[in-house]
């Protein structure tokens, strides 16, 4: 009987040894593994004779596995099998060295001897990690549409391939005070008015049958009642084949819109009469794009005296080296029917003058496509104050360089004057007790001042283009301790913490990369005066070296946020406890940028503060 039942294990591991699934085996108290098939063999990247009579821990250290071994304990003792889903272990896939999150389907099984008494536990797993990474991914997806769709003011619905709806955004919820999805689309189709609804039921049926997508206006009722139009817009997702597989709508509110189009449609004759006294250059267009209308106001200014405009004709007005892409941006609008928002350059033919204007129009439904109705403003004095604004910044910056430049000189011969002083004060033993401290506060003073025109140049020099870069491949941790030692020397009571490091390599200009480290190191002293702790992190991987500067100090208001790296931006509320030009930041994100790396930050109020950038790693 032992014969035979020794023959029946060595047909039962033929079988399992080339098993798509994992297969192990192991026995006795020690539960030493006594078999295990190709399939488990290579993900550990181990060879049999590495695992093969090793008890349960030396194999599951060997595999740097995260596996309980009271799992298999439990099993052997008790005799009772475990088995579970998308279980979830860490370990080194292969050999490589490298922990991975894996998931399996499991199953442990208790083996028994002729007695029937417990004699060990097979293990039978299946890898179902691609499938557990594919079905978070596609909850990513679906998250984040979610999040999309419920930050657009439009209502967005989804649908099976039959038209039953499987999601409706925040806006579908708020306007018609449905809680549940299930409650929604019980009352969809009774929100729609009377009128509309059988349009609707039958655009619908006929877009299922025909995989068609939709466009068309309905007036859905709102929770207070009240109808309001929409304009709705239904598109069929189809797979290779041409089946849909899914429906993805929108309604867009345009009330406001039909109830004035509505309002022209019953006074045309007051519509001319109202556009005819505006100030504003006011146009219309039928459905093919011939201008039907302008009033009084664009008549004066072309000098054309007809009805119907012919295109070419108001084309002349335009400024030739504007007219080509102005008349682009009408085709595309209007081919797409939408809204046009164009500026160029008019010809004012009472003073012989180009003139800046805005034309902003939009596209009519009445409910079919209809033309468009459009206004011209003027706008040549915004113009002109905006190139005055460039000019007036290209002069500031012409200022900064030279005033910069100029003051650096006697800012020099003061400061040589003030050490010769100082020395003389002590080699020719005069009496200068009360002098000498005057002068030392004079040279501190001196350094403060050479600092901010040192920035104020670095300013000019990366406005007009001529930063340069002497890059050189070194360890970025070595320099970093540098920085801070320099740090540590001027404020002794703060604790720099290094909290990771690394001696990955970078190309760069380092005394450049200095300089960043230490504005934001300096920076995190300044802004946090009672939290005398900064922590450095320093991670890479296989492309990038990330360097990031936490401080817990007074933070940054969201508000401001966004001007954080903006020429002397200064954070108020600071600005008047705290020293600078608000230049730092912003030279440290222009040498970040030339290096082709990121810098950016995180920052809540009254906790702190954490700048960080990355650099591209060295590729020799």
């Amino acid at each position: 009987m032992a014969d035979s039942a020794s023959d029946k294990d060595e047909k039962a591991m033929g079988l399992f040894m080339s098993a798509p699934g994992s297969v192990l085996i192991r026995r006795g108290p020690e539960l030493s593994l006594t078999f295990i098939n190709d399939t488990a063999l290579y993900q550990t990247g181990l060879t049999r004779a590495d695992i093969i009579g090793k008890n349960i821990d030396d194999t599951l250290k060997k595999m740097n596995s995260s596996f309980d071994p009271a799992l298999f304990r439990n099993v052997y003792k008790t005799g009772n099998p475990f088995s579970a889903r998308a279980f979830h272990i860490r370990h080194d896939l292969q050999g490589k060295g490298e922990i991975a999150d894996t998931w399996y389907d499991l199953v442990i099984e208790p083996i028994f001897d002729l007695e029937g008494r417990v004699d060990g536990v097979a293990t039978f797993s299946h890898d179902v990690t691609e499938l557990i990474k594919a079905n978070n991914e596609l909850l990513r997806k679906q998250n984040r549409f979610a999040l999309i769709a419920d930050a657009i003011p439009h209502k967005i619905w989804t649908s099976g391939p039959d038209g039953k709806a499987t999601y409706y955004n925040k806006g579908w919820y708020d306007y018609t005070g449905a809680s549940e999805l299930e409650q929604l689309r019980q009352l969809i189709w009774g929100a729609l008015h009377p009128d509309d609804l059988k349009p609707a039921m039958d655009t619908w049926e006929k877009a299922l049958k025909n995989g068609e997508d939709v466009e068309i206006e309905q007036r859905f009722k709102r929770f207070d009642g009240a109808y309001l139009w929409h304009l709705t817009r239904v598109c069929a997702c189809k797979d290779e084949t041409g089946s849909v597989t899914m429906w993805v709508g929108s309604s867009t509110n345009i009330h406001e819109q039909k109830c004035a189009e509505e309002a022209l449609r019953e006074s045309e004759a007051q519509f001319k009469a109202l556009t005819n006294s505006n100030s504003l250059l006011i146009w219309q267009t039928d459905e093919h794009g011939t201008t039907t209308f302008v009033n009084d106001t664009w008549r004066a200014y072309t000098g054309v005296e007809k009805d119907a405009i012919d295109k070419n004709e108001w084309l002349n007005n335009i400024h030739p080296d504007d007219r080509i892409h102005a008349l682009q941006q009408f085709n595309d609008a209007f081919n797409a029917r939408l809204l046009i928002h164009s500026k160029y350059r008019f010809l004012d033919v009472r003073t012989g003058q180009y003139r800046w204007m805005l034309d902003n129009a939009h596209p009519v439904f009445n409910p079919e496509f209809g033309g468009y109705i459009g206004s011209m403003t003027d706008i040549q004095e915004q113009e002109m104050a905006q190139l005055a604004t460039n000019l007036l910044m290209e002069k500031k910056d012409e200022f900064l360089s030279i005033a910069s430049h100029e003051l650096k000189t006697p800012i020099t011969s003061m400061k040589a004057s003030l050490q010769i002083l100082y020395k003389q004060g002590y080699m020719e033993n005069m009496h200068w007790e009360k002098a000498l401290p005057m002068i030392t506060l004079a040279n501190r003073q001196v350094n403060k001042l050479t600092h901010i025109v040192d920035d104020l140049l670095e300013v000019t020099g990366i406005q007009a283009g001529n930063i340069q870069l002497n890059k050189t491949s070194y360890v970025f941790i070595d320099s970093l301790k540098e920085c801070i030692q320099q740090i540590e020397q001027q404020v002794p009571d703060y604790d720099i913490v290094v909290d990771n490091g690394t001696d990955a390599v970078i190309t760069a200009d380092r005394v450049r990369i200095e300089q960043v480290l230490g504005k934001l190191l300096s920076n995190a002293v300044k802004y946090s005066p009672n939290k005398p702790k900064i922590i450095v992190r320093v991670i890479a991987d296989k492309k990038f070296l990330k360097c990031s500067v936490t401080d817990f100090g007074i933070g940054i208001p969201d508000d401001q946020q966004p001007f954080i790296f903006d020429r002397f931006f200064r954070v108020h509320g600071s600005s008047q406890n705290f020293a600078g030009l608000g230049l730092g930041l912003f030279i440290a994100a222009e040498v970040i940028k030339q290096h082709n790396g990121y810098i950016g930050f995180n920052s809540k109020e009254n906790e702190g503060s954490t700048f960080w950038f990355s650099l591209p790693l060295s590729t020799k």
